[in-house]
């Protein structure tokens, strides 16, 4: 579990389903469905996704529901309507595997489009909280491309919809490394998300969060922020993109009335 989370947490944003789901209004209270009924519509809509060619079966576990402990069987085959065989059943997986656990506050608020799963997951560190965790059940030992087929297989999973949406604003976000942000897609060698700094937030301020071992990205979309890139400092505006060569320390903060909003991207070896 330490080495999974470990890895999940590095860079300036950490960890999908898509806030495309129909309705309600992002975060809105209301009746949430019961946990069964929200994991069966994941499964039903994964049958028709691609990621479901891959034989896997994993734990959901939702700590405060009456019915806590779920699993997902993916058989990795096409029935003759083409639709993958994909299961829901009840109890966690009969030989060891990995597991999504949250609570059923987040899983509704997942449903309702008012975070995506990937977000969820985001910490900058080991001890901070997050909504969604992944635990190993005693003895599953993750081989060494887990995380790299973790990673996509989550967003495919927690997705629902075709083609796959992300919705990113402040109200999806979740304050990670000092600013509001959005995860949008994870795979081997690429991490996407949104970022929403605002007056006063200052991004990367720790000095042992200031380095990745691959290249980062900046594209400026919305205000206009001060970034420190190896030591030199900057404005970056709206319709800017900033270059961080691997291994390059590098902040941002926001002096500014106007909250400024990024896309990074990192990319490469290592991302």
């Amino acid at each position: 579990m330490t080495k999974l989370s470990r890895t999940l947490l590095l860079a300036i944003l950490a960890a999908s389903m898509a806030a495309c789901l129909g309705g309600r209004a992002p975060g809105e209270r209301g009746s949430a469905r019961p946990v069964e009924d929200i994991l069966r519509s994941y499964v039903e809509d994964f049958r028709a996704d691609p990621a479901a060619a891959e034989p896997l079966v994993f734990g959901v576990v939702v700590t405060d529901a009456a019915e806590p402990e779920w699993h997902v069987v993916v058989s990795g085959s096409q029935g003759p309507d083409g639709a993958y065989g994909v299961e829901l059943q009840k109890g966690l997986p009969p030989s060891p595997s990995f597991f999504y656990t949250t609570d059923a506050a987040t899983l509704a608020r997942i449903d309702a489009g008012g975070l995506n799963a990937m977000t969820a997951l985001g910490r900058a560190r080991m001890s901070d909280p997050a909504p969604m965790d992944v635990g190993f059940a005693p003895g599953f030992e993750p081989g060494g491309d887990f995380l790299a087929r973790l990673l996509p297989f989550t967003f495919h999973f927690w997705t629902r919809g075709f083609p796959e949406i992300v919705d990113f604003d402040k109200d999806r976000s979740r304050v990670v490394h000092g600013a509001h942000i959005v995860i949008l897609y994870y795979q081997e060698g690429l991490r996407s998300g949104w970022a929403r700094i605002e007056k006063g937030q200052h991004v990367n301020e720790d000095p042992a969060e200031q380095t990745n071992p691959f290249p980062t990205m900046f594209i400026g979309i919305r205000g206009r922020s001060v970034v420190r890139i190896g030591g030199v400092e900057r404005d970056m505006e709206a319709g800017q993109t900033v270059f961080v060569p691997a291994g390059v320390p590098h902040e941002a903060w926001n002096p500014y009335d106007e909250p400024a909003e990024i896309i990074l991207l990192m990319f490469g070896d290592g991302a």
